[in-house]
């Protein structure tokens, strides 16, 4: 199989040649600017050669002039429509539309897009809590804008960068955070908004974000084909989901000990991972984003891990052959 026919086969639910392997990691700053962004994508992806380029770009998202950050609650009533071909947007769908060009056909092309509470927060950090609680008219307005924003930047991307599908990182769906309930009423509605956006692209993927009880049942509800979430810091185990959902499942690892571990714990991981699936409707992945520092061979164990339990498979299904050839001769 092709890295497009590997990945179409797990969303199917399907058991493919080998497990799909995601690898992906943020850029930094002196990877800002369309050049340098997309240079840095196309330089990581030729290093690991995951089965899918997944596109993390990290421009902030536009303030208004002279904010960078939501400093107070007033803010969020003057952000603005943008248009998807103008600032920070302009420059990742341009980043897109290169990337793609350069891919060869037969590697999909994922982007990344982030919620609205999730763009919010990065705009405020904690203190977006505060507005929730004594201006939540002032930030549901905000989310709102942002939310229409990024419907409109998924629909350009969509149409002109040739993309196989997004990832959208939700933010805030943990404890934390955000109670489930308010969670589903600040934010699900815009979730929903961009994936009907996203409808009918062949990958459409929700990461659950959350260290700690995450609402992996409240995002399996979602209309996507694929779940990611920190299965290793935040549950369920891969094992466990497996029995709540039939939609791919995309994780495996832990991101945050692969930072410092030996390459020897992450292969052991990802093995155990592509045990508990059976290798069917699977994709081998870092739970969130592989930390800055993180080994190259912590990542690339990843690839190791897959391919091995590809060759290990063929191995036990040819040794299965020749015993009931035996068993037929001496019968």
């Amino acid at each position: 199989m092709n890295k497009r026919e590997r990945l179409e086969c797990a969303i199917r639910g399907e058991k493919p040649d080998r497990v799909p392997v995601s690898i992906y990691q943020h850029s930094t700053a002196s990877d800002r600017g369309v050049d340098e962004f997309t240079a840095y994508t196309l330089a990581f992806h030729q290093k690991f050669d995951p089965d899918y380029v997944k596109v993390m770009y990290d421009e902030m998202y536009d303030a208004p002039v002279n904010y960078q950050f939501a400093t107070d609650a007033s803010v969020w009533e003057m952000l603005e429509p943008l248009d998807p071909h103008q600032g920070a947007f302009g420059r990742y769908l341009e980043s897109l539309k290169r990337i793609r060009n350069a891919i060869p056909a037969d590697t999909p092309v994922i982007g990344t897009v982030f919620t609205p509470f999730h763009i919010a927060v990065r705009l405020a950090w904690k203190r977006v809590l505060e507005d929730k609680s004594r201006e939540g008219d002032k930030l549901a307005k905000g989310l709102a804008t942002i939310g229409a924003n990024l419907v409109a930047f998924v629909k350009a991307a969509r149409a002109e960068a040739g993309l196989d599908g997004f990832l959208i990182g939700a933010y805030g769906g943990e404890p934390e955070w955000l109670s489930e309930s308010d969670y589903m009423k600040l934010e699900t509605p815009h979730d929903k908004e961009l994936l009907t956006a996203m409808k009918g692209m062949p990958y459409v993927a929700v990461h659950g974000h959350g260290e700690q009880g995450s609402y992996f049942d409240l995002f399996s509800g979602y209309d996507c084909n694929a779940l990611s979430w920190e299965d290793r810091q935040a549950g369920p185990s891969i094992g466990e989901a497996r029995k709540r959902t039939a939609k791919c499942l995309v994780g495996g690892v832990d991101h945050i000990a692969a930072q410092t571990c030996p390459a020897a714990q992450v292969y052991a991981q990802a093995r155990e991972a592509i045990a508990a699936t059976k290798g069917t409707g699977f994709i081998l992945a870092p739970g969130c984003t592989f930390l800055g520092g993180t080994p190259a061979e912590n990542m690339l164990a990843l690839k190791r891990a897959s391919e091995d339990a590809s060759d290990a498979a063929s191995s036990d299904a040819s040794s299965d052959a020749a015993s009931d050839v035996a068993d037929t001769a001496k019968a």
